[in-house]
């Protein structure tokens, strides 16, 4: 065999193997369904809003609670604005509004072992 067309071949192998992943994505996501987000109830009060913003607290809702827990319970701060407690005065149902996005996500949060949600 050609020492060229011996490199060529492994190459195009070398890439094929490389590209295998990212055609399966694209494969398997092509053919599924797209899956419905959760349906949330947001807090029918006129005006309300979160303590942030509605795409900061959908993406690090998490690390804030984190913050203010590890804030509430090594530096005894307690922040009300961004406490379990004051998400729950808006957000009054639980399985509405947690349990339908984590369970969208997969996610099982450790919060509710402890800490009563309505």
């Amino acid at each position: 065999m050609n020492t060229k067309s011996g490199s060529i071949a492994i190459l195009a192998i070398v890439l094929a193997l490389l590209a295998t992943p990212l055609l399966y994505t694209f494969g398997s996501s092509a053919f599924s369904e797209k899956k419905a987000g959760p349906n949330l109830v947001i807090p029918a009060e006129a005006g309300s809003k979160c303590v942030e913003e509605t795409a900061y607290m959908r993406a690090n809702h998490m690390i804030v609670l984190k913050n203010s827990r590890d804030e509430a319970v090594r530096e005894g701060v307690r922040k009300i604005s961004h406490s379990l407690h004051n998400c729950s005065s808006c957000h009054t149902s639980r399985e509405e509004f947690c349990d339908r996005c984590h369970e969208y996500v997969g996610a099982n949060p450790e919060c509710f072992d402890c800490h009563y949600y309505k």
